[in-house]
């Protein structure tokens, strides 16, 4: 992703399950700062929960007590999204396996386990791993009009 100035807010919760609540709530009113539309930014939302959800239940397996922080950037064309965790990094080879469909119009088939990682790459435009030292990044964007 290229590096472009914009605004940026950091949040940070406990690793419990029901804080992702809070981040899904802060993700959701920066959202409205933009001119994603009301389906789009329920997308966002939904993929910031997959992903706490992911870095709280399989990088601390469910353990309270660890951080998880999000980076949202409000940039010219682009709204970027950073959840990072310091627990049991993610297989790489889960991003790369595409194998399998979603329809992101059908909220129903959302809701079935081992699908979050899918979702997010069919909601968003852009979706990255790394691993740096300890810290885990799942990196996603999503264009915005200007």
């Amino acid at each position: 992703m290229t590096e472009e100035k914009g605004q940026a807010v950091r949040l940070e919760i406990d690793s419990e399950l029901a804080n992702t609540t809070l981040i899904a709530m802060a993700v959701r009113g920066l959202c409205a700062m933009t001119t994603l539309s009301p389906v789009e930014v329920n997308r966002v939302e939904l993929c910031v929960v997959e992903i706490v959800n992911n870095a709280i239940e399989h990088a601390y397996g469910n353990e309270k007590g660890h951080k998880v922080e999000v980076g949202v950037s409000l940039l010219k064309n682009s709204l970027m999204l950073t959840i990072s965790d310091w627990g049991k990094p993610m297989d790489q080879g889960k991003l790369s396996n595409r194998d399998f469909s979603v329809d992101p119009d059908d909220p129903a088939a959302w809701l079935c386990s081992g699908r979050g990682l899918p979702i997010v790459q069919s909601l968003m435009d852009n979706v990255e791993y790394q691993t740096d030292g300890d810290k885990n990044s799942f990196i996603m964007s999503k264009q915005i009009r200007s």
